[in-house]
């Protein structure tokens, strides 16, 4: 299973940043090998004010 380099990620956003501004970064490694040890990030869902999370955030799920 995949590990990722910190238990918790937390961050706080500024008040108007603009778009496409980082928020945070976050790292996970995986011990198995070629494609198997690929990782890939996504939202989890939620909403913020009643609009789903992924109208304020995103993330590229090659990177994290």
């Amino acid at each position: 299973a995949p590990v990722f380099s910190q238990e918790r990620y937390s961050a706080r956003v500024r008040e108007n940043n603009a778009a496409g501004a980082l928020v945070l970064t976050v790292r996970a490694t995986d011990a198995d090998w070629g494609q198997n040890a690929r990782v890939r990030y996504r939202l989890g869902e939620g909403r913020v004010r009643g609009a789903p999370l992924s109208s304020y955030v995103s993330v590229q799920a090659e990177t994290g």
